[in-house]
């Protein structure tokens, strides 16, 4: 049954398209117009006209039964990332990051109750996290979401962590917003967070923040690491002045370029 928004100056149509290119992921990169109908959860009839007015626009291929996306849907995410200009700011230091650290750096943003990354620069060194620009992750799991969470004002903060989603995902992930609350409450002064083994077995991840002019948090730069490769203790004491250093360049320059 498809579900309309009741309002009038809301265009379902305009939002079903939407929704059907986001239907399509690693998971499902050729899909029937009966799998996208079912993806989506709209008929078929829709699903057919809203692949063939895609495919005329050029973000849509069909070959025999089997329709996918193009190249040119990254116009869609170039737009908003080419208004973000602090980015080419951030991206060389993000390469002295990955040089001086031989691991992999990425930004990421808050989007709602998850963060996306923008910005990433591999290391040689191949991790398995499986993290790429666009890759969506749960904020209360990520050093980045953390992150973004102390610099909220207490009630935002008590409100946001009360309605994130909780999961259990390793044995050490949080599941509760009083506990997560009381932490971030208790770290909003750090200047950085450092989330160890809760969103994977052996993962810690630590996250800086990223200013604009007005000193509001806009994204932060991160790491991952396994803990098989460098400890927390190293991480700490290695890679998180690296990190501190990169932002502070980045920030400085943020501030130049927005005079």
């Amino acid at each position: 049954m498809e579900e309309k928004i009741v309002n009038k100056d809301i265009v379902n149509s305009f939002i079903k398209g939407l929704n059907v290119i986001k239907a399509f992921n690693a998971k499902n990169t050729n899909m029937t117009l009966s799998d996208v109908a079912k993806k989506v959860d709209i008929t078929r009839a829709s699903a057919r006209r809203l692949l063939i007015t895609l495919e005329s626009l050029g973000y849509v291929h069909q070959e025999d039964n089997f329709f996918s996306l193009t190249p040119k849907v990254l116009d869609l995410g170039y737009s908003y990332f080419a208004a973000l200009p602090w980015t080419d700011l951030a991206y060389e230091n993000m390469k002295n990051v990955v040089n001086e650290c031989k691991l992999s750096c990425s930004i990421s943003i808050l989007d709602g109750t998850n963060v996306i990354c923008i910005m990433r620069i591999a290391a040689t060194r191949i991790l398995s996290e499986g993290i790429h620009v666009g890759s969506r992750l749960p904020a209360a799991y990520t050093a980045t979401g953390r992150l973004f969470m102390t610099h909220m004002n207490d009630k935002e903060l008590y409100e946001y962590t009360n309605k994130l989603p909780y999961k259990k995902m390793t044995d050490n992930s949080i599941i509760d917003s009083s506990t997560l609350y009381k932490k971030l409450m208790d770290e909003k002064k750090l200047g950085y967070q450092i989330v160890i083994e809760e969103i994977e077995d052996g993962l810690v991840s630590i996250a800086v923040p990223i200013y604009n002019r007005d000193n509001e948090m806009i994204g932060a730069m991160n790491i991952a690491s396994h803990m098989s490769y460098k400890n927390v203790t190293r991480l700490k004491e290695t890679v998180l002045p690296v990190l501190l250093k990169a932002t502070k360049e980045t920030n400085d320059a943020i501030k130049l370029l927005q005079h």
